[in-house]
């Protein structure tokens, strides 16, 4: 490799050769070498440290030669080292300049979920009922995380954050996260994400209702339900007492009796249970009856209606809750916080145990969840009638968009049935008199028709 034409940057004796070539530093170099040196040549020349910072600048500095004792060889160390330096710091600036332009271009996380709930907030997307799972993934992936930086290793962390709840909970997380990604895209708040193409966590299939039978039921929400009340009771007058010493236990406040009888009699979504308003119930006292009408619910922005009236146990439960001035306060509410429960698994599964004790069999799948009180009163209002009307309303009060499928589960047509409709049926028979040619035709008609054709020569 020769270097005859380029200048010979060694200095020193030979066993103790030294390199010093001018190691070029470009403008904003961001090294740590290069703040002595530029203060000091801004007070040499008298410029502004800010114009000398953008500007290149030459730096000397002493260096162990690899061949101490041969002059040819530290030449050649001399020359490789000032292109390879260079070189280095060159890529150095380019790797800040592109962290910068990132920085600037970044946009968190926090602006991609605030849009999102603006836009179920906009469209009636029921964001009451969704916040608790938003707010939960913003905390998770960080509110100041560049959404560039949402990978696939930390989508299976979100998921592996929820192992222990069930499959459906764990694609509904992973779906409300890459709706929002979806969102911010399609709006242009974001140009990309890496989740675009990912395969969602495999959920079973909810398959047909398992609705409790009418014992399971009566059990349920019979002893099953007085004997957790009495435990909640006893548990809270333990914590009251323990207060006194300065207990940290918290008391049970979860109104369960009042989330069994909304759900069993109104058959309404859970999380429409949890977060029922007093201004989306009407209450009469006076004939003990009312009636509900969610503003948010699954359907609502599909155009379905979930409204109904409300069975005389609610009314009466309801009026015996119901606040001087409710307005649009929460029904149920956590009284340290003032606002809806969002999980009321812990206490729905100590009534589920103590309900299958008392049925002598353990209440499983199904069976075991909140939910089916919305397959059971479905199921039980639906054998107070059958006719087409019926299942409408039926319809109509779950808020459901399937009429098929409400019939399919619920209402069982029998042979019977079927035979009374038909018995009978005929279609309209009307006797309509004979009219001239010309009323049914026209005049004009009438005329050509009275044409005698000639005989075809």
């Amino acid at each position: 490799m020769a270097y005859k034409d380029e200048p010979n940057w060694v200095s020193g004796r030979l066993g103790r050769l030294t390199l010093e070539p001018p190691i070029t530093h470009p403008a904003f170099c961001p090294c740590s070498m290069c703040p002595k040196h530029r203060e000091k040549r801004a007070a040499r020349l008298g410029l502004p440290l800010a114009q000398v910072v953008a500007e290149s600048i030459d730096i000397r500095v002493k260096r162990n030669s690899p061949h101490p004792r041969n002059r040819s060889l530290s030449k050649e160390a001399a020359l490789r080292m000032k292109d390879a330096e260079e070189k280095r710091l060159n890529e150095l600036v380019a790797g800040v300049q592109a962290a910068q332009v990132a920085k600037t271009n970044a946009v968190p996380f926090s602006r991609v979920v605030e849009h999102y709930r603006n836009y179920m907030i906009a469209h009636k997307k029921g964001y009451e009922h969704e916040r608790y799972r938003i707010d939960k993934i913003e905390a998770f992936i960080g509110a100041d995380r560049d959404v560039a930086t949402i990978d696939y290793d930390l989508y299976l962390a979100l998921l592996d954050e929820y192992k222990e709840m069930s499959a459906q909970t764990r694609r509904h997380y992973a779906t409300t996260l890459l709706a929002m990604l979806k969102r911010a895209k399609a709006e242009r708040v974001i140009k990309s994400h890496q989740l675009s193409d990912i395969i969602l966590p495999p959920a079973p299939r909810n398959g047909d209702p398992q609705p409790w039978t009418r014992r399971e039921l009566g059990i349920i929400m019979g002893p099953a339900l007085l004997e957790y009340e009495a435990d909640q009771a006893a548990w809270n007058a333990k914590v009251a007492e323990e207060k006194k010493n300065r207990g940290l236990r918290s008391p049970s406040a979860v109104p369960l009796r009042g989330y069994c009888l909304i759900g069993y009699y109104t058959m309404m979504r859970p999380d429409c249970n949890l977060h029922l308003r007093w201004d989306e119930v009407t209450l009469d006292a006076k004939n003990l009856t009312g009636w509900y009408k969610l503003d948010q619910h699954k359907n609502v922005n599909k155009g379905i209606k979930a409204e109904g009236p409300l069975a005389e146990e609610v009314v009466e439960y309801l009026l015996s809750i119901r606040p001087a001035n409710p307005g649009n306060a929460p029904i149920h509410f956590n009284p340290e916080t003032d606002l809806p429960y969002v999980d009321i698994r812990k206490q729905w599964e100590r009534l589920m145990v103590i309900a299958s004790r008392m049925l002598r069999y353990d209440l499983e799948d199904k069976k075991r969840t909140f939910f089916n009180f919305r397959h059971t009163g479905a199921s039980h209002i639906a054998q107070r009638g059958k006719t087409p009307a019926h299942l409408l309303a039926v319809v109509q009060m779950m808020g459901d968009t399937s009429v098929a499928t409400v019939n399919r589960h619920y209402f069982k047509m029998e042979p019977e049935l079927m035979r009374e409709l038909v018995l009978g049926w005929k279609r309209p028979d009307v006797d309509v008199p004979s009219v001239a040619a010309a009323d049914l035709f026209g005049a004009e008609h009438s005329r050509i028709c009275e044409i005698e054709l000639p005989l075809a020569s």
